[in-house]
């Protein structure tokens, strides 16, 4: 009884053995995956690795064998995937101070080369975030603030991507796709930006009031010199309405301004000539 139970025992054991031997010795590998297996520590083949469009592949998803305890599998995603920098310091080409945000899309196409160079693909995002910031403040430098907050930066994004893409290639990484999503200046910044703002809109201010002042002049002393050729050419033709318009406007300066009044005393005998016509003569 003894023995059978220890026989039954060993083959129980051996079983467990050889389950734990075939689970160590199989992996899946989903659609949305790429797995890189290493043989002590080098990269031995690759398993649903992503191939550009058109192109043949030579592996898929699916049930993958594997040497246990020998191979170690490392994983990669397939798809496409974002990183995101925010407010990343730049300086404008017209003196201006700018937080940026970039979103950055990539995708692993050189597995092998990613984890010969990496080690994994949670350390590409450290690349970008090394990489990006002087590619930012070089290529956006040469705009000023308000071309960086239109979309596409006028062509900055282009030029931007083009050689994050360059650098990234070395790691088996291209980049797809880069935006700029948000622009702000910074506290300083807007406070400098809204005295700047004030100042313009005094200066534009008192230019519209000394343009209106010297039109306004310009117009009286039209109208001045109008009224003197009209009263000349009265004098000429109607020597009573002359006499009786300058001795109106005469006796409007002096007493119709409601500030002057008491200013002025004048003393005229009742048959001077200046009163003759206000009483109707």
């Amino acid at each position: 009884m003894t023995r059978t139970m220890r026989r039954t025992r060993a083959a129980l054991f051996a079983l467990a053995a050889l389950a734990l031997l075939a689970a160590s010795s199989i992996i899946m590998v989903s659609e949305g995956e790429q797995a890189v297996i290493t043989r002590f520590g080098a990269p031995l083949t690759v398993i649903n690795r992503f191939r550009p469009e058109g192109a043949q592949s030579t592996s898929a998803a699916g049930a993958v064998l594997k040497l246990p305890f020998v191979d170690r599998v490392i994983w990669l995603a397939r798809g496409l995937q974002g990183y995101s920098l925010g407010d990343q310091k730049v300086h404008t080409a017209d003196a201006q101070v700018l937080l940026v945000d970039t979103d950055v899309t990539y995708r692993i196409i050189d597995p092998v080369r990613l984890v010969s160079s990496l080690g994994a693909g949670d350390k590409v995002g450290d690349q970008i975030a090394a990489i990006l910031p002087s590619l930012l403040e070089e290529e956006l430098s040469q705009r000023p603030a308000g071309a960086i907050a239109q979309p596409g930066s006028s062509g900055g994004t282009r030029q931007i991507l083009s050689a994050l893409d360059a650098k990234l290639r070395t790691y088996g990484v291209q980049a797809v796709d880069l935006r700029i999503g948000r622009v702000v200046l910074p506290e300083g910044g807007q406070k400098l930006a809204f005295a700047r703002m004030e100042d313009r809109h005094n200066r534009q201010a008192w230019e519209v009031a000394d343009g209106s002042a010297q039109e306004a002049r310009q117009i009286v002393s039209e109208g001045d010199a109008l009224a003197a050729g009209i009263l000349q050419r009265s004098a000429g033709q109607d020597p009573e309405f002359y006499d009786y318009f300058s001795a109106l406007r005469n006796y409007t300066a002096n007493f119709g301004d409601p500030a002057r009044k008491g200013a002025v005393t004048i003393v005229i005998p009742p048959g001077s000539d200046y009163l003759k016509h206000f009483n109707g003569k």
